[in-house]
């Protein structure tokens, strides 16, 4: 019997009802044959029922169609053997709600008796936003896992001791360890021997502290891998929480090619400015070497204006200017040499020549340099002719800037000697000088472009540095090798050409091909055309002293009224023209009958091989570049004459 009164019953039974019907968990009472006997507000909300419709009711109404038998059957065992299977606490099933939609539910079961009835109640709670939050945790986590996995980027967490607790695949790749033989094990196994004690002292401040100092990003370390190989890598760490406990997670990317690029782009920004160096200095150089010949001739010059008829005078001025003209053409000559040598846009002629032909044909482009530095020079040539396949044209030019380079680098006048002989199935030049010499440091960069040993305000020896540059092209071009030797400076230096020699049979007389007979020119009818008059004029003079008729024009235009007007045997024409270029003149000509066959020579400064490529799409039949030799000009017209 209840001890209480009844007033302080009905209190309880109040306060009980008031839980009951404001607790946010459903509160279903039901007997032992499953009717259901209380059904509270909270349970309203989550299942969609009144009380009212659900009182009175078997609770299989509240679960979906599977979970019906289930529930006979623990009804069926109760009866059968007075114990209840269902009873729990936190076990998740399933609820049905009066739309008949199914949700997940957490029930805690219980039984009580009232006098000889027993009775259950259920405490269900909707747990559908809790199983979709799970779920969105696992795919976060999937979605973690799968970029951790797939990352390229090694990914490392260590516990406060420094133990790994995490090895992604990257870093498997990386360090070359299987994930299984790093875990649980010292990060320190993944650093060289000297980086242990830094680690060390991280972790004992840490201890200290409670401050890490390894925190950061962007750290460059050395790492290394199971094989003992280390390698550069770029570090971040960060720290994070799991309850008390403290992790640290690193990202580690391996950045040897990184490195790699950065030294070559070092070398190369390296290069880059000795390049430009040399470029700035180069064009010192130019100008300098330019204004050499161009100070005399202007002087040379004066002294015709002021000879008053001294031939004498005149003759020493004109010798001058041809000298020095000579020196200029020379310069511009070699400055395109090297341009298209080095493009490998020059096509050797190819034929049996005698190197001693080779030599003359050198000594005498050589010599007024040689006389001019006081030299004197000997010639040692083998007893009979020594023959190699070549360009006669381009081994006297290797031959011929040896000895004026040996010229310009002897010093004081002194002995230069030239030898050529057989070895074995070679053929051996040598250039011998007693001069400067070469200082060992540049010897192995003699051959490079705008080298040069004089570098003195002075700059006595004079050149652009392209020479040896030149010959060392033009000898590997003919299968040759040329080399450079010296005891250093003040003790001269000799230069070595070696050349695959052919035999004497199969050599063919090339000395009628070398031969420097002009064709007899008989006069002619020749148009000129330049817009700068004076260089026109020249060479309508030049031209009138050989014999030739020459009438002069300025402009495209005019160009093509005089061709109309005198009908030229050969229009010698320039490419840059006002009012219409050299090309448009030469392809209007050529689409008239009566120029079909006129001689068109174009005469430019314009001298690159793109340059002539045009010139001979447009119509014209030669390509010669300012300032031409007279003797050429009137050589070739002589030529066209012949054929």
């Amino acid at each position: 019997m209840d001890p209480r009164s009844p007033k302080e019953a009905f209190e309880a039974e109040s306060r009980m009802r008031s839980v009951v019907d404001h607790v946010v968990d459903g509160i279903i009472t039901i007997n032992d044959r499953g009717i259901v006997t209380t059904f509270n507000p909270a349970a309203e909300r989550i299942f969609g029922y009144k009380a009212r419709e659900v009182v009175g009711e078997n609770i299989k109404m509240l679960m979906p169609e599977p979970d019906r038998s289930a529930h006979d059957a623990y009804i069926g065992n109760y009866k059968r053997t007075g114990q209840a299977k269902i009873i729990g606490i936190g076990r998740e099933v399933v609820g049905r709600r009066k739309s008949g939609e199914t949700f997940p539910m957490e029930l805690a079961i219980s039984e009580f008796q009232l006098g000889t009835n027993r009775y259950f109640t259920g405490i269900v709670r909707d747990i559908t936003e809790r199983k979709h939050a799970e779920e969105e945790l696992r795919r976060a986590e999937e979605r973690m896992r799968s970029v951790v996995n797939h990352v390229i980027d090694g990914i490392i967490t260590i516990d406060e001791q420094g133990s790994i607790e995490s090895f992604n695949p990257a870093a498997e790749k990386l360090f070359g360890f299987a994930r299984a033989e790093v875990l649980g094990r010292n990060v320190k196994m993944l650093m060289p021997q000297p980086y242990h004690g830094e680690h060390d002292g991280y972790i004992a401040n840490y201890v200290r502290t409670g401050a890490p100092k390894i925190i950061g990003t962007g750290r460059e370390v050395i790492g290394q891998r199971k094989d003992g190989s280390t390698f550069p890598m770029e570090l971040a760490v960060s720290e994070f929480h799991i309850g008390e406990r403290r992790y640290f997670t690193g990202i580690v990317r391996d950045i040897t090619e990184r490195k790699r690029l950065e030294v070559e782009l070092h070398e190369r920004l390296q290069q880059l400015a000795e390049a430009d160096r040399q470029k700035n200095e180069f064009l010192a150089m130019l100008s300098h070497e330019l204004r050499n010949p161009l100070a005399p001739m202007r002087n040379a010059v004066s002294l015709m204006k002021l000879a008053n008829g001294d031939e004498g005078v005149m003759r020493e001025a004109r010798d001058l200017i041809d000298r020095q003209l000579h020196h200029l053409v020379r310069l511009v000559d070699d400055l395109l040499d090297v341009s298209r040598i080095i493009r490998g846009r020059v096509e050797l002629r190819r034929e049996p020549v005698d190197l001693g032909a080779v030599v003359a044909r050198a000594v005498e482009t050589a010599q007024p340099v040689i006389d001019a530095y006081g030299h004197d020079l000997g010639v040692m040539l083998p007893p009979s002719p020594l023959h190699v396949e070549g360009d006669v044209v381009r081994l006297a030019q290797v031959i011929s800037n040896l000895l004026t380079n040996a010229a310009r680098y002897s010093g004081k006048p002194g002995r230069i000697n030239l030898g050529v002989w057989r070895d074995g199935s070679g053929a051996v030049l040598s250039v011998r000088d007693y001069g400067v010499g070469i200082a060992p440091e540049l010897l192995p960069r003699i051959f490079d472009l705008f080298v040069q040993g004089d570098h003195t305000l002075a700059r006595s020896q004079g050149g652009l540095g392209i020479g040896l540059t030149l010959v060392k092209r033009l000898v590997e071009m003919h299968g040759g090798t040329v080399s450079a030797f010296s005891a250093g400076a003040g003790a001269g230096s000799e230069f070595i050409v070696r050349l695959p020699a052919i035999a004497a049979q199969d050599a063919r007389d090339s000395g009628s091909r070398a031969g420097s007979d002009r064709a007899a020119s008989s006069p002619r009818r020749v148009l000129v055309v330049d817009d700068n008059v004076d260089a026109a004029e020249s060479i309508a003079k030049l031209l009138r002293l050989a014999g030739h008729q020459v009438e002069c024009v300025y402009d495209g235009p005019r160009a093509l009224e005089g061709a109309a007007r005198s009908r030229p045997d050969v229009v010698v024409l320039d490419i840059g023209l006002p009012g219409m270029d050299g090309y448009e003149v030469a392809r209007r000509l050529r689409t008239l009958p009566q120029f079909r066959s006129t001689a068109l020579i174009a005469l430019t400064g314009y001298g690159q091989d793109s340059d002539r490529e045009s010139s001979r799409r447009a119509g014209f039949d030669h390509h010669l570049t300012k300032p031409v030799d007279p003797d050429v000009l009137e050589r070739l017209i002589a030529e066209l004459q012949a054929g």
